[in-house]
């Protein structure tokens, strides 16, 4: 119980949102999750502790999932851990979906998250409730659900060839201090700064590989609508082309930091496979999904203070390559787990780890 007590402690003191016997039982919930790596609920409830028999925490647990609590409470705590105090309120979106099935049916996320030690943390998310992409009016929705914690930071929102379309554009446009770079695929028409009409795959058909042009100014045709953005095409050392749309003004940057995209993709690993096994889940309703991913997420960072701190306390090896033996939410959900399961001689450092909790980084 000391593991739940001190974790209660730290979540109150947080400010999380939240009713005492819901807190109590994410206090349960949160290290089981952690100790079994797994969203299967029947195991999580195997890893709670308490008198009551396994079912009823398992049915305990089902109650928590179908209530009609939203994940939002837990997105001021993990901007407040993002955000570093004294430094300058700018903010990396990431945007993504990812998809499996669980039967026939179709369990598919749309997810927004912000970046942290090179891991995109999820926000915000909406469960799409069928197969393929995202539409503009689902992304807006999901959009505005998180902006409205954001919209006092300035942020660079990223994301691929999947979200694009003039609407979707020109609604990121309308969002003051908001900034974006966007992937597009070669298959529009552009108008240049200095008039001229061309097709985008005309235009970047002599480009070099290895090489970037950049065209300020460019107007991109959807039928007979328009958006005016910058655009950035390179083609890579092995031949790919990158088409980038923008509203940046410093273009020369803009291919290096798209690819940090990628960290919502690593976020995604170990909210799965690498992690917490999320494909495992038998919870399939949008709501019941959402607030399990917010629970994930809240996991997720903790584990990613943790594995920071640690490196600081001892640093990581980084192997001949380049990168590093462990990655810190590895690191920290090991550390967090071995805590947990030896709290009679781990306390004082589990105290610690919740005390991250508290402090940003």
């Amino acid at each position: 119980m000391r593991v739940i007590d001190t974790l209660k402690k730290h979540l109150k003191q947080a400010h999380v949102s939240l009713s005492r016997h819901r807190l109590d039982l994410l206090s349960k919930l949160m290290p089981a999750l952690i100790q079994v790596r797994s969203v299967n609920l029947m195991k999580v409830a195997t890893a709670m502790p308490g008198p009551a028999s396994k079912m009823s925490r398992y049915r305990r647990l089902q109650r928590f999932f179908s209530s009609k609590l939203s994940p939002d409470v837990f997105t001021p705590l993990i901007l407040e851990k993002v955000v570093k105090p004294g430094k300058q309120l700018f903010l990396t979106l990431t945007f993504d979906r990812t998809h499996w099935k669980f039967g026939q049916t179709h369990l598919n996320l749309l997810c927004l998250g912000v970046l942290h030690q090179d891991v995109s943390i999820p926000l915000a998310c909406t469960s799409l409730g069928k197969a393929g992409n995202s539409n503009t009016k689902e992304r807006k929705k999901l959009f505005r659900k998180a902006w409205r914690y954001l919209k006092e930071y300035s942020c660079c929102f990223l994301a691929d060839r999947e979200f694009i379309g003039l609407e979707w554009f020109r609604f990121l446009l309308e969002q003051h201090g908001l900034e974006f770079i966007i992937r597009i695929r070669c298959n529009c028409w552009v108008t240049l700064k200095d008039g001229r009409f061309r097709h985008l795959s005309l235009l970047t058909r002599n480009l070099p590989k290895g090489k970037t042009r950049i065209y300020e100014q460019v107007k991109l045709y959807d039928l007979e609508e328009t958006v005016q953005v910058n655009l950035v095409c390179h083609r890579s050392a092995k031949g790919e082309l990158v088409l980038l749309v923008t509203n940046r003004s410093d273009l020369n940057h803009v291919l290096d930091i798209y690819p940090t995209r990628w960290s919502i993709e690593t976020a995604f690993g170990f909210l799965k496979s690498k992690g917490f096994d999320l494909e495992e889940t038998h919870l399939t309703k949008p709501k019941r999904i959402q607030l399990l991913l917010g629970v994930l997420s809240l996991c997720l960072l903790w584990a990613l203070l943790v594995g920071v701190q640690e490196h600081l306390r001892k640093p990581i090896t980084v192997k001949n390559h380049g990168r590093k033996t462990i990655s810190f939410v590895r690191l920290g959900l090991d550390q967090l787990q071995d805590a947990i399961g030896n709290i009679d001689y781990r306390w004082k450092e589990f105290r610690a780890y919740c005390r991250l909790l508290l402090s940003c980084t």
